[in-house]
């Protein structure tokens, strides 16, 4: 029998949530687990699972409509199955159904028949902005944020308020841990030899190539160098077997236990968690990858305080492009000032700044001759006791004084 996936409810003051994006189509069979949506709230973003296998039979609404928490936003059931029957006997499907209802639900704090993104909410509250008085530019004069940022400068006129921080997003290879010289690095050679391909990366090449971001990238631009092994005809089929390969061999590493965390990592984690600061990772490498690194070596628990880990193809355009930032504040739902990055190299600071972010830098081995000059601080560990390079409460010092 077909069964309703619902809007979750992650908070009891959380009345609507925005599908931001929708990761499967109707017709697709989807298995318990899967994800299926992107999904913004008032508190932050999240992912929405599946908890029934299945074919997705209907999507109720589209990516960047609102719609009430507990409210259904698509069916699963088995081939062939119609949901009518279940409409009729569930008696609200026809409002919720219709794309426009979850907009006029959310009509409280604004203008009669007109929509509040969460985000245009949340900041009306922070800002003590009446909604009514807003013109919204969204689709049917849909209030968006940019609308309540917009008046903000009206109101407060003449006061000048200090930027908070709310966000403290890491880098993960070289910043989490020193992934580079003994896990990726190690993991390509194997992955080299694994294919029958004579090579093997040195720490001081593997070094020079860490000046290409993205583990495909550097390959890429090793073979472009040095010359393409004999017999390729397909150089991308080429490399993305090979960099399959080096991110299993890459993830045995982690696994093993043979890389801890660089110091200070779970204690500024850990200070963050405590202040009610988003935590983020934003990387280049392979999503398993990082996912596995923060799950592993931070731990569950610290994992799960996450809002959001940005990683592998995510984006189109490496660092030092700030894209990977720029798509970290949307999904974190705050103002790029609002955001500190601890980054390891060059290309990571440039692209935290180029995004409007402040910077911390925590060199290692392979970066700490690099220019940091754009830095607001620059150490070579965060530090643990009694060895503590940096505190959250010093870095939200350098936030405010900006």
């Amino acid at each position: 029998m077909a069964k309703a996936i619902i809007m979750p409810q992650v908070g009891q003051d959380v009345p609507t949530g925005v599908i931001i994006e929708w990761r499967v189509k109707e017709n697709d069979y989807i298995k318990k687990g899967d994800i299926l949506a992107l999904v913004e709230s008032d508190k932050a973003t999240f992912e929405v699972e599946a908890y029934e296998s299945g074919v997705l039979l209907k999507l109720l609404y589209d990516a960047g409509e609102e719609v009430k928490v507990l409210d259904p936003i698509a069916y699963v059931g088995e081939p062939g199955e119609t949901i009518e029957q279940l409409q009729a006997t569930e008696g609200t499907v026809s409002e919720v159904g219709h794309p426009q209802a979850a907009g006029e639900a959310a009509t409280q704090h604004g203008k009669a028949g007109v929509s509040v993104s969460p985000s245009a909410r949340r900041v009306a509250r922070e800002y003590g902005i009446d909604l009514s008085t807003i013109v919204g530019s969204g689709p049917d004069g849909r209030i968006l944020k940019e609308d309540v940022l917009a008046a903000i400068p009206v109101r407060a006129a003449g006061s000048k308020a200090k930027t908070v921080m709310k966000a403290l997003i890491f880098d993960c290879d070289g910043v989490l841990a020193d992934t580079e010289r003994d896990g990726h690095r190690v993991a390509f050679n194997r992955a080299f030899s694994k294919k029958g391909l004579p090579m093997d990366w040195d720490v001081e090449l593997y070094g020079k190539l860490l000046e290409v971001s993205g583990g495909k990238e550097r390959m890429r631009h090793y073979f472009d160098s040095y010359g393409w092994p004999g017999g390729v005809s397909d150089k991308d089929a080429l490399v993305k077997e090979l960099h399959k390969l080096k991110t299993d061999f890459f993830v045995q590493i982690i696994e093993s236990g043979e890389l801890p965390l660089r110091p200070g990592v779970a204690r500024l984690v850990d200070e963050a968690i405590a202040a009610n600061i988003e935590l983020a990772v934003c990387s280049t490498s392979h999503e398993r990858a990082v996912t596995l690194v923060v799950e592993r070596l931070l731990g569950p628990q610290r994992k799960a305080r996450f809002a959001a880990i940005l990683a592998g193809d995510v984006v189109s355009k490496k660092k030092p492009d700030p894209e990977i930032y720029n798509l970290a504040s949307r999904r974190l739902d705050l103002a790029p000032s609002e955001c500190v990055v601890v980054e390891d190299s060059r290309n990571g600071l440039l692209a935290a700044k180029a995004a409007g972010m402040h910077c911390i830098v925590t060199t290692n081995g392979y970066t700490k001759e690099e220019d940091f000059t754009e830095a607001d601080l620059v150490v070579c560990e965060l530090g643990d006791e009694p060895n503590i390079q940096v505190t959250l409460q010093e870095i939200k010092r350098i936030v405010q004084s900006s």
